[in-house]
């Protein structure tokens, strides 16, 4: 930032404002819906071709964030010979007892900057998709049980007539479905991010833009076809016995969906704030006697937006809290200003309301 653009910001900040005309604790009004572009959309014109189970459209200030989210489904790892292992279910059991992440689980986000050029992802791309990865994760909001497939059985009478049944739905015939099939399956969510406009600092944008995008998710479900179910195909190899593998093909139904389940007691929102120094020699005297300027006056600013701010911001705080005010993940960076114990709390109380707000608006 140059010495023009600093000077005009400390200006502005000694007139109690900001070169956005936005007060010192005042937020971006934030505006989000699904865009129409899932495919289990209300007004989608394309559930035919559409892959997009969940979808987000976050606008704040000038700044778009859309999040499309898509999925597979892949096959749990069990033992080699398909039957309960006691031994294994057991060290199972312990490790997810000492281990709380071995119950959670996350999506696996691609963060794209729209800046009007082409090349591989930036630096800032690349942490913000981890970032959001891992804060996913130790949250909690997304559990492994979520994306379990309960997987169903198509099945063909001799009129040639398919019919789909689910365990969950015909209970006479879960034993039947079990039998049929000795696998298990897991949906895999991916998430790609885009950011339009960018104006500030993205992490709070798209961490909100990603839960409101998996708030609207519906996963297909997924069935095997009877005749199918039973496969097995012998395989021999040089100078080795032949060994039998099982083959399955499963499917999606395009008509039927399950909402995903998420854990609506640890859901949060991100929000983030700056504190800098204002330069004495920048600062206005409010009286005409008042000329002792010396010390450097440190302000709270809410949401920081332009260039400006980002680039002469050093110590920032981001927050995710839920309505109640319970931190689900902080990050404080120490820089130039101090943070005081007062400005934590206040960030508290501010992230708090905030919370509130884009809650009241998905």
């Amino acid at each position: 930032m140059n010495t023009n653009t600093a000077l005009q910001q400390d200006r502005h900040l000694s007139l109690e404002t900001r070169p956005c005309s936005r007060g010192f604790e005042e937020f971006r009004d934030v505006l989000i819906n699904d865009g129409n572009i899932s495919r289990y959309s209300a007004k989608c014109q394309n559930a035919n071709t559409n892959n997009v189970i969940g979808s987000s459209i976050v606008r704040s200030g000038k700044t778009f964030v859309i999040t499309s989210i898509t999925g597979g489904i892949v096959e749990e790892t069990l033992s080699a010979n398909n039957e309960d292992d006691v031994g294994e279910e057991e060290l199972i059991t312990l490790s997810e007892g000492s281990n709380r992440l071995a119950k959670n689980a996350s999506v696996h986000p691609v963060v794209e900057i729209q800046r009007g050029r082409v090349g591989g992802p930036t630096d800032e791309e690349m942490i913000t998709s981890e970032r959001l990865h891992k804060t996913l994760l130790h949250s909690g909001i997304l559990k492994k049980t979520a994306l379990r497939v309960l997987c169903g059985v198509r099945r063909t009478d001799e009129n040639g007539k398919t019919t789909k049944i689910y365990s969950d739905e015909i209970l006479e015939e879960e034993r039947k479905i079990s039998e049929s099939n000795n696998r298990r399956w897991s949906y895999v969510l991916y998430a790609k991010i885009q950011v339009f406009s960018r104006n500030g600092p993205i992490f709070d944008l798209c961490w909100n833009s990603l839960i409101s995008a998996l708030k609207s998710v519906q996963l297909p479900r997924a069935f095997l076809d009877e005749r199918a179910a039973d496969l097995k195909i012998a395989v021999r190899t040089r100078g080795r016995s032949m060994t039998i593998r099982e083959t399955y093909d499963i499917l999606c139904d395009p008509e039927k969906s399950l909402p995903l389940q998420l854990n609506q007691h640890e859901l949060g929102y991100g929000s983030n704030y700056g504190i800098i120094d204002i330069d004495p020699l920048a600062q206005l005297a409010k009286e005409e006697n008042e000329m002792d300027v010396d010390k450097p006056t440190s302000v709270l600013l809410a949401d920081i937006e332009t260039e400006a701010e980002e680039s002469s911001i050093y110590s920032k705080l981001s927050l995710i809290t839920n309505k109640d005010g319970q931190f689900k993940s902080a990050t404080i960076i120490g820089g130039g200003s101090k943070i005081t114990p007062e400005m934590i709390k206040r960030c508290i109380s501010l992230s708090k309301e905030r919370s509130k707000d884009i809650e009241s608006k998905i």
